[in-house]
């Protein structure tokens, strides 16, 4: 499961209740979770979820962790690797079996579809520009480009074991891309996209460079019958600035790939919560803490036995 908690679950009212019960509902075994603005955060809901519950941050920046892994298995201390963006550790399954797992939330602005809606933009290389650009300091730390980032992450020495491994280990990336992938801008989709096709480089570089599989993708591979939209469940309109009269992109900007022949993906699906929704600036009622749709993608295990003749 990948989910984006919006601040700490700060934007709707007991939102860190909220967060536990939606994780409970869906019950996974792992979860990728983005936008952690506190340490405490995590052990709050580690604590409330329960004893068999355990979980990581990333400690690059001090003030704003973001991204964290809990799990109901075992977390192999001596594996946990951090990028700017992102955290990745091991994890020992129940059954003995150790997976790779990593979760990401990529650089938040100069957000792609905003460009592609812009009848001002003519080039594709203008749209580009948005996800290459050389990024910021925040504070100390240096926050690149998306596409910095996943260059920052395939150079990262675990990240690339795991990859090397992962027929033996099997590898999962999880996370908020903050932006779509080149698998649904397609022509057949490009109607909703402001008429472009666009080969989204962060989702490209996964898949082309390192093998990785998109779960969704793999599963529902027409993107037009199953656009499979995560952002957003709370806003359908930009603003305030406009009174939430103009429609906001949505996209599908949240994923879960693998890389191993032992994973195979038998579900995968979007969810934010069982209840309507009210839209933003009305959410703060609602009973999902999101404005992100979580995905959810359920593998099957292969287990190779072999007999001794």
């Amino acid at each position: 499961m990948t989910f984006n908690i919006w601040r700490d679950g700060t934007q709707v009212e007991n939102g860190l209740a909220k967060i536990v019960k939606h994780i409970k509902f869906i019950n996974p075994d792992i979860v990728a979770i983005q936008e952690l603005k506190k340490p405490e955060t995590l052990k709050n809901i580690t604590n409330l979820l329960g004893p068999d519950w355990t979980g990581i941050y990333n400690t690059i920046n001090a003030t704003y962790p973001d991204n964290a892994i809990i799990t109901k298995h075992q977390i192999l201390d001596n594996t946990v690797s951090k990028v700017v963006k992102g955290i990745g550790t091991d994890i020992q399954l129940n059954t003995g079996h150790v997976i790779s797992f990593w979760g990401l939330h990529l650089y938040q602005l100069s957000y792609g579809p905003y460009a592609a809606q812009n009848k001002l933009v003519t080039k594709h290389e203008q749209i580009m520009k948005g996800e290459m650009m050389d990024g910021m300091f925040n504070g100390d730390i240096w926050i690149g480009s998306r596409v910095q980032n996943i260059e920052e992450l395939l150079s990262n020495e675990n990240f690339q074991k795991s990859i090397q491994n992962a027929d033996q280990k099997p590898v999962i990336l999880a996370g908020d891309f903050n932006c779509p992938s080149h698998l649904d801008w397609t022509e057949e989709t490009k109607d909703k996209h402001g008429g472009w096709v666009f080969e989204w480089p962060v989702t490209k570089l996964l898949t082309e460079k390192v093998n990785l599989i998109d779960s969704y993708r793999h599963i529902y591979p027409d993107p037009a019958k199953d656009p499979g939209e995560t952002w957003s469940c709370v806003q359908k309109s930009s603003g305030p600035e406009w009174s939430y009269t103009i429609p906001e992109p949505q996209d599908r900007i949240d994923f879960i790939f693998y890389k191993s022949h032992k994973l195979v993906p038998v579900h995968s699906f979007t969810y934010s919560g069982t209840e309507p929704l009210a839209q933003l600036p009305n959410a703060y009622q609602n009973d999902f803490p999101s404005d992100h749709h979580a995905v959810v993608t359920d593998f099957r295990l292969v287990i190779e036995e072999f007999a001794r003749l």
